[in-house]
């Protein structure tokens, strides 16, 4: 399909979101079963739910554009998969596995509201209304996900450097004189 207009390229970026709610919703049950701690795994169990409620909103703006997906891979969450296998090889111990997966996660829900962000605004340009409006929702969804996600990486990145450091949680490290 030759790129020519504004509606193509828009076309283009949405079916490049849906490709990566595709992939995100196939990883999540594993990501889910990875982790171990449960308030990740809680986490990860609610963005699975959203993730699947944003493929409807994908789908309803489709039909709004009279469209449909086209074949584009998203090559920025394949890409985040790909380093999740490689990680995988590497033999982490379950704690540090939770900790990439919240850090990735946190990776995954940027591109996502960078992606959701252009296209609410493009679809307000396109006077698409209803399209903005699934697409703000989604967006919406993408940022709470990434202020808990970062939350909990935080508490997670304290409690591994404590547990290395040997601290009781609530001490801090002394710095050497």
């Amino acid at each position: 399909m030759a790129m020519q207009t504004a509606t193509d390229l828009f076309l283009h970026e949405l079916s490049g979101i849906y490709s990566a709610e595709q992939v995100i919703a196939q990883m999540l049950p594993t990501l889910t079963s990875e982790a171990t701690n449960a308030q990740v795994k809680q986490a990860l169990q609610q963005h699975e739910r959203e993730t699947q409620q944003q493929i409807q909103n994908l789908d309803q703006a489709f039909r709004q554009l009279g469209a449909r997906p086209i074949q584009v891979e998203c090559f920025a969450v394949e890409g985040l998969k790909r380093q999740h296998d490689e990680f995988k090889r590497e033999q982490p111990s379950d704690q540090v596995l939770t900790g990439y997966i919240v850090s990735a996660a946190a990776k995954t829900e940027h591109y996502e509201m960078a992606a959701y962000r252009g296209l609410v605004e493009q679809a307000k340009l396109m006077g698409q209304q209803e399209v903005a409006r699934l697409l703000q929702q989604n967006l919406q969804q993408e940022e709470q996900m990434a202020q808990q996600v970062e939350q909990i990486g935080r508490q997670l990145g304290q409690q591994m450097i404590q547990s290395s450091m040997g601290q009781q949680p609530g001490q801090h490290p002394q710095a050497p004189m």
